[in-house]
């Protein structure tokens, strides 16, 4: 392992992105904390992880993971059943900006340096940018909710007065991994439709506690 690597917790460590973004860090030798809902289903066994039990919707919960780290990354979602548009919300509505709230005021306590939040292309202001196909799509699904909250999220987060940098990727996939990324500041270069979560979670490692990206939006995309 790396010294001198700041202690990172990680939300949303579980699923898709988060995942990429544990490997990623974990290969270049970061400490991780990961909150998780069952540990059970996180069967991770290394020195450098610390995995804690809990929801971030809970601030108990929380700041008894946050523990000294001092960078957050947070990959949380208002989640769907399955794929389709239309199936199932499975947790609460509200759930990306509870735990923002959360992150914000724990984040102040204990002095934590540099907040991650991954947000999505077509939040807020961005909404104009994306397709009109994606953006009735949103409008008429379930898709609707996760825009929502994380369009409060990422407004609580630019009025938190801490050090924050909110990711807007395109749409996220499995495929033509390792390429390079697009990043759109101000929605002044149009993004590409797409960018995978490999790339993506290596964009994050890098950006960590970079003081270049403190409070800045910044779309993410294939280059």
């Amino acid at each position: 392992m790396q010294e001198n690597k700041l202690r990172i917790l990680l939300l949303g460590a579980t699923k898709g992105l988060g995942k990429e973004i544990l490997k990623e860090a974990l290969s270049l030798g970061f400490e991780i904390n990961c909150l998780v809902r069952n540990t059970k289903k996180f069967p991770v066994e290394q020195n450098n992880i610390r995995v804690f039990e809990g929801d971030a919707t809970s601030s108990i919960d929380l700041e008894n993971a946050v523990q000294d780290s001092k960078i957050i990354i947070s990959t949380l979602n208002v989640m769907r059943k399955n794929l389709f548009p239309w199936s199932n919300i499975t947790n609460d509505k509200n759930t990306i900006s509870k735990s923002s709230k959360n992150i914000i005021e724990i984040s102040k306590r204990k002095k934590v340096k540099h907040l991650i939040s991954v947000s999505a292309w077509g939040v807020n202001e961005s909404l104009d940018q994306i397709p009109i196909w994606f953006k009735l799509l949103i409008k008429n699904s379930n898709l609707k909710y996760p825009y929502i909250d994380h369009g409060k999220s990422e407004k609580l987060l630019v009025n938190s007065n801490l050090n924050w940098t909110i990711l807007r990727p395109s749409a996220l996939v499995n495929f033509l991994n390792n390429h390079q990324v697009k990043e759109s500041i101000s929605l002044k270069n149009k993004p590409s439709l797409i960018i995978s979560r490999k790339s993506l979670a290596k964009f994050i490692i890098n950006i960590v506690d970079k003081k270049n990206y403190y409070n800045k939006i910044v779309t993410v995309s294939k280059k």
